[in-house]
Order: C-alpha cells, then sequence, then structure tokens
C-alpha cells in the first residue's frame, strides 16, 4: 500500500464494529484500520527521527553481537501492531526481539524468526518477564500508565545493569506551524480547538533523573506536520534510507521530501483517529449532534490543512546503573 494513493479517511463503507479494549479504550490490532493506523504513526516517526530508535550509539553498543554466550534481547512494551519488534528483529537479527500488548500479534510470514509476541498489561508489573533485556522500548503509551514512578521500577527490574531504556509519549495537544501550543479555549471562542493534557510526557524526563536505577542520557523531541505543508530541509537526526515491508511505504533520506512524508503519513493517522474519538466521545455521555459537529470540524481541519497544526512527540533514553532492585515498600504491601 502507498501512501500517496490512500486517502487520509477510512472508507465510508459500513464497517465492522471493533472491538475495544477496557483499559486501552481504543480498538484492539483485530480491527484493521487500527493496525493501519498504528503503522502509519511508526513509519512517520521513523522518517522524522530517521532511525527506529532514538540514543543511537547506545542502543547499537549494547546490542553489538556477542562472540561467547547469550546474545542480546530487546523488549517492546505496548507493541500495538507490532511493527516496531519486527523491525528491530531484521536490524539486528542476532538478537531475541520480544513485543508485548494486551492483545498480543500474532505472528505471520513476514514476522522474522527472531521475533516473537506475547500479553502483558503494563500496570500489573513485569515480574513474569524475568530479568534479562538489554533494551526496553516504550512508545505512545504513557497516557495509560497508572503510576509512572512504579512503571520506571518495573523497567528497572528487568533491565539488565548498562541496558539501555527507550521512552517516546506523544502529546495530545497540537501544537502550529511556529512552534506553539494551540490554545485549549471553549466552544464558540476564537481559536477554538479540542484537546487535553497528557500528564506525563513532560514530567517524564524528571522522574527518571530522580530514579536510583537510571542515568539519563539524552532527549530528543519532534515536531511532526500534520498534512503536507511543511516546507524546508528535514535534519534527520540518523540519516537513513528504507523500505518498510509492513506497510509497503517506501521511505527516503531526502531532506526535501522526508517533511511531505511524515506529514502525509499522520494525516492518514489523524484521519483514522477521527470516528475512533467519535466512540470515545459517545462514552463519554456528549451528545450525538456536538459529537458530529466536532468530528465534521476536526475532517475539515485535516482536509483543508487550515489551520497548519504538528503532533509533538519526546524521545528519551537513560541507561540501567548498577544500584540492584529490591521491592519498594508499596510493592511488598501490595504483596501481601
Amino acid at each position: 500500500m502507498n501512501a500517496s494513493t490512500t486517502s487520509p479517511f477510512p472508507s465510508e463503507k459500513p464497517q465492522p464494529t471493533p472491538s475495544y479494549n477496557a483499559i486501552y479504550s481504543l480498538p484492539t490490532i483485530e480491527n484493521n484500520t487500527e493496525r493501519d493506523r498504528l503503522d502509519f504513526q511508526h513509519t512517520a516517526l521513523r522518517i522524522a527521527l530517521g532511525s527506529l530508535y532514538a540514543g543511537h550509539d547506545y542502543v547499537k553498543t549494547r546490542l553489538a553481537p556477542k562472540n561467547e554466550g547469550p546474545q542480546p534481547s530487546v523488549l517492546d512494551v505496548g507493541t500495538g501492531s507490532g511493527i516496531w519488534p519486527e523491525s528491530m528483529a531484521r536490524e539486528f537479527p542476532h538478537a531475541q526481539v520480544l513485543g508485548v500488548d494486551l492483545t498480543p500479534v500474532i505472528p505471520d510470514s513476514n514476522t522474522p524468526s527472531n521475533c516473537r509476541f506475547g500479553y502483558l498489561d503494563v500496570n500489573d508489573g513485569f515480574a513474569s518477564l524475568g530479568d534479562s533485556f538489554d533494551v526496553i522500548h516504550m512508545r505512545a503509551v504513557g497516557v495509560w500508565i497508572q503510576d509512572q514512578v512504579r512503571l520506571i521500577r518495573d523497567v528497572a527490574r528487568v533491565l539488565k545493569p548498562g541496558g539501555v531504556f527507550l521512552w517516546i509519549g506523544g502529546d495530545l495537544n497540537l501544537y502550529s506551524e511556529n512552534y506553539e501550543q494551540l490554545p485549549r479555549v471553549e466552544e464558540g471562542q476564537e481559536g477554538w480547538k479540542q484537546g487535553r493534557e497528557l500528564h506525563g510526557i513532560h514530567e517524564f524526563k524528571t522522574l527518571l533523573e530522580d530514579s536510583e536505577h537510571f542515568t539519563y542520557r539524552g532527549q530528543e523531541d519532534a515536531f511532526c506536520p500534520i498534512g503536507t505543508w511543511k516546507e524546508g530541509p528535514c535534519l534527520l537526526l540518523y540519516s537513513t534510507s528504507f523500505d518498510d515491508a509492513d506497510t509497503g511505504f517506501a521511505a527516503t533520506d531526502t531532506p526535501e521530501t522526508a517533511w511531505k512524508q511524515v506529514g502525509e503519513l499522520f494525516a492518514l493517522n489523524m484521519g483514522r483517529m477521527i470516528p475512533i474519538l467519535g466512540n470515545l466521545l459517545v462514552q463519554s455521555g456528549r451528545d450525538k449532534e456536538t459529537i458530529d459537529r466536532w468530528l465534521a470540524t476536526a475532517k475539515e481541519e485535516i482536509e483543508t490543512r487550515n489551520p497548519k497544526t504538528q503532533a509533538f512527540f519526546r524521545h528519551l533514553w537513560a541507561v540501567r546503573n548498577e544500584v540492584k532492585w529490591t521491592a519498594s515498600a508499596a510493592g511488598e504491601a501490595e504483596a501481601a
């Protein structure tokens, strides 16, 4: 499938009712539209960053092949469609890669032999995974985390000393072409936009810095245009060129075309989010007339690229230090 020939919005024909996860509040990957949306988002972020992962040198060093002993292992938490672990398994064919989520991915003929999938509710902890991972990756799961301090401790429990923790958070606010957060005001007022605060994206860095188990190492912010309006070169952090086998989308390291590709993919991503948001608004008790009006406005803005908006993603990376993991007092109380 080529993104340039795909409408930003799903077919208007009646579609099977998607199955929703009670915790995630979004369709599961059993719904093809949601799987496509996650794949479009993945590819856009991969182009914007220029790599599958931030903290490039740390990850490359940690996942280098070993002459003896077990080869490196990678864990992807909240794996979604499974496109990230499958891509990592191809880049590091000697490593063992595991993707976990509330709805496990079913491997197919395109899944590398060194990639597997399983079930995990991140809010239940990671005790079932052992303590043998060299890289742990989490993307766009922060809004569903009930206790972020506990999350960092849980990651420390299963990450080897010297291992790399990669965390990517997306802001549910939108940003202008001048990188300013769009105002959240009441409907009918000038500049009205839908949005809510996504707690954690701006605070997670502080939590990592304060953790006794991690040494914070770096940050990379990515502003991704929604639509093909952004001009000028895309200064890719890690220059790369690839054909994404899972989306069928050919990405390039040509700076002049990269932003166009990112914008096109994010328009596809957002177009598929609109009906999903409609279902969530219904669950919140909003009346249908208001919901339909909001969704129509959002759809028009994406189609016309007016206003010019950007999505914001923050990439953080930290290294597990030598401090031994011990159960917290709260964890011991829960276990009792």
